[in-house]
């Protein structure tokens, strides 16, 4: 009976909170962790049973890989402007804020974990803001979302790594990552050959189509767990193998429907277990704004320079930039994962996360749909500013 209590208040406070973020043209993702806080530990604490919620947040972060996997595509990758931008995007940002974790005293793997949640951007809202700001006729939309989903591709292998790392010993990652990579060997395998058996099923009209769905995902998540394998990677490359076969498009739409509800319950699960003591803390606001400003100067140098390289145009590189600023979705999933195997998270770590996302996917959500107005003015302050270098020289 406390289940369906604690259910009923997070639907409906997330229903309300996500219809004002709508109303108010906001990213969904910080209503949904406000809300958890609110309600929460750290708020009036009317959510009795956190280790169920926690739970029901786990199969939305499964259900999202899933859906990423069976959208990925691998095309493209070997062409070198896309490789260019992707490697650029990675190698700015993850070394900004991997440094940045090791001067404010993160361990090494919190450094790692907390550069990762900088360096990754929410597909979520940067696709949606290209969509309903009517961006995708900018030249630069296709190098966006090629960012977008290069980072996926980031994504799965710093989730292997991180696995891998936490697991054990660094003498067992060469195990953890061998048994990671037979297992996904074994799903690819599997669902081709079962693909002709498979593909009928799906084609069903009662309810053995869904069934066989949430079968195959957590039968999978179920052997991956058993083996010490992060069951988000498995579901990944899952989503991927069934990508090929015709007709589970026709269930797809059912399965995203479960990943939206789910999901919406990981990010309020995820709210619900902020520590908010360090937000009055006076080192913990300057290591947040440090942090904050530090992944926006990142992303608008790594636009800046895939802009030069690609367009050989800094106003378009600049665009590029604001368009990835917003962070969502992918921060709060590596972060959980690394929480779900157990130690060596402290609490700063969390709560730097949790109000970063926050306060990055508003931000993010604001220059994303300004864009264009911001890289000019942009460009304008730095011509001006040579100018003035220009002209101090000449007449100094």
């Amino acid at each position: 009976m406390t289940f369906m209590v604690d259910l009923g208040i997070i639907t409906v406070s997330c229903l309300a909170l996500g219809l004002a973020s709508k109303y108010l043209r906001q990213a969904s993702i910080p209503a949904y962790i406000i809300a958890g806080i609110i309600l929460g530990k750290s708020g009036f604490d009317l959510i009795s049973s956190y280790e169920f919620v926690q739970w029901l947040g786990k199969i939305g972060i499964i259900l999202l890989m899933f859906y990423i996997g069976h959208e990925f595509n691998f095309k493209g990758i070997k062409e070198p402007g896309r490789l260019f931008a992707g490697c650029t995007d990675f190698f700015v940002n993850f070394i900004a804020g991997f440094s940045l974790g090791l001067l404010i005293g993160l361990s090494l793997l919190e450094a790692f974990i907390l550069a990762s949640a900088v360096y990754i951007s929410s597909s979520a809202i940067v696709i949606s803001s290209l969509i309903e700001n009517k961006r995708l006729i900018y030249p630069e939309a296709e190098t966006v979302v090629w960012l977008m989903v290069f980072e996926d591709i980031i994504l799965a292998i710093l989730l292997v790594v991180l696995t891998s790392t936490m697991s054990g010993s660094l003498a067992m990652i060469p195990v953890s990552l061998s048994t990671t990579l037979l297992l996904i060997v074994f799903i690819l395998a599997l669902v081709r050959r079962l693909s002709n058996f498979i593909s009928p099923l799906f084609e069903r009209d009662d309810e053995i189509p869904i069934l066989l769905i949430f079968a195959l995902i957590f039968g999978f998540s179920a052997i991956a767990h058993l083996l010490s394998v992060s069951e988000v990677i498995v579901a990944f490359f899952l989503g991927s193998a069934l990508s090929g076969a015709k007709s589970f498009k026709k269930l797809f739409g059912a399965t995203i429907s479960f990943k939206n509800l789910f999901l919406t319950i990981f990010f309020f699960s995820f709210g619900m277990m902020f520590p908010l003591k360090f937000a009055v803390s006076a080192d913990f606001v300057l290591a947040l704004l440090a942090l904050i400003i530090l992944s926006i100067l990142g992303k608008f140098v790594s636009g800046a320079l895939i802009g030069k390289r690609l367009y050989d145009s800094l106003e378009t590189g600049l665009r590029i930039g604001a368009y990835t600023t917003p962070r969502g979705e992918f921060s709060i999933v590596l972060l959980a994962v690394a929480l779900g195997m157990g130690t060596g998270i402290s609490e700063l770590l969390v709560s730097l996360v949790v109000a970063y996302v926050i306060i990055l996917s508003l931000i993010g959500s604001f220059f994303a749909r300004h864009g264009d107005r911001i890289s000019k003015v942009m460009v304008g302050s730095i011509k001006h500013f040579i100018n003035h270098i220009h002209s101090t020289r000449k007449y100094g």
